[in-house]
């Protein structure tokens, strides 16, 4: 089933706009539980917010010169060319600028990812040393691409040369995030279960870290499932490809937020039901918040062990980029506190 370039654009914008409603929303359910959890009290956390300012930034500056390429390319210039001559111009500077915020965008995101990965499995720089090289090499194919924009001939975004270049940025992105995500998960679940063989964790729906996997897991298919279905049209010149072209822009911002949101909601509904369920005045069976490695050894009852020395890494590193529970380490330690 063919489709023409002009309503293949046309689509796209408003699936981005349609995309975008949902990232505005999530953006700033994120920024309010960063505020009212104060989430900014480590390095880390102050990087993930710092760069899902930029993203955001860049995710409106993209959807902006899109509607005014729309604007462009059907109304403003529709005298001296036709929409399909007009965004067949890979040359044009409007062309060139939008796709290098995606480039920009996509590059943001994939580091913040390696950052994540770096974080869970405690400072490991050899964890990451494949996902960087992936990246980097998708930095150059993207300049290569760009490059070539301003330079092959009128409507060839499906010759040979820039396919070439195109399917290697598209494959290295789906490469990169399935590892980063698996190593990610992996991390979170290993410890889950050394907690529980450590009797640190009963296993339950209240203290288990599987939830967090999942979620991780659940969060990233959607970028991985939209690379895919992008790889496959491109790779068969279709022209939909435009359409999931300009959705993986916003669905950046909405896989990091959505990832938070999910997390902090999951947090929230298991401290008040423990709550409720051990009472205001009754030392209660919680998880554990410390602001610092100081308060978390001040902590009575807890399980010293392996398997604790290993978690907690894991645990403060995910949290401090505002992914998990709150502040800047939380434990499923199991411990006495008073209210």
């Amino acid at each position: 089933m063919t489709l023409s370039l002009d309503i293949a654009v046309a689509v796209s914008v408003w699936v981005e706009v349609l995309l975008y409603g949902v990232y505005v929303s999530l953006f700033t359910e994120t920024l309010y539980i960063i505020v009212k959890k104060k989430m900014v009290g480590t390095r880390p956390a102050r990087v993930f917010l710092a760069v899902s300012v930029i993203m955001f930034f860049l995710i409106t500056l993209h959807i902006a010169l899109n509607l005014y390429r729309l604007l462009r390319g059907f109304i403003l210039l529709r005298e001296v060319v036709t929409p399909h001559d007009y965004f067949l111009d890979l040359g044009r500077w409007d062309n060139v600028a939008h796709d290098l915020i995606n480039a920009i965008t996509t590059w943001l995101a994939d580091f913040l990812v390696i950052y994540r990965c770096f974080l869970v499995w405690n400072n490991n720089y050899y964890v990451i040393i494949l996902p960087t090289l992936m990246v980097c090499m998708s930095i150059v194919a993207n300049a290569v691409a760009l490059h070539l924009f301003t330079r092959v001939p009128y409507g060839t975004i499906f010759g040979p040369e820039l396919m070439h270049w195109m399917n290697t940025i598209y494959s290295l992105a789906f490469a990169q995030n399935s590892i980063t995500t698996g190593l990610i998960a992996y991390r979170i679940w290993r410890q889950d279960r050394r907690s529980v063989a450590a009797g640190i964790s009963t296993g339950g729906s209240k203290t288990s870290l599987i939830p967090v996997v999942r979620i991780v897991v659940e969060s990233a298919a959607i970028y991985l499932l939209e690379l895919l279905i992008l790889i496959i049209l491109y790779a068969l010149k279709h022209n939909a490809q435009f359409i999931l072209q300009e959705a993986v822009v916003p669905t950046v911002g909405i896989v990091f937020t959505l990832m938070t949101v999910r997390i902090a909601m999951r947090s929230s509904k298991t401290l008040m039901t423990t709550a409720r369920a051990q009472g205001t005045t009754q030392p209660q069976l919680a998880f554990h918040w410390a602001s610092a490695a100081s308060e978390d050894k001040a902590t009575s009852g807890q399980v010293t062990s392996d398997a604790t020395g290993e978690l907690e890494p894991t645990l403060k590193a995910a949290d401090s980029m505002g992914d998990l529970f709150s502040k800047s380490t939380v434990h499923p330690t199991c411990s006495l506190q008073n209210p």
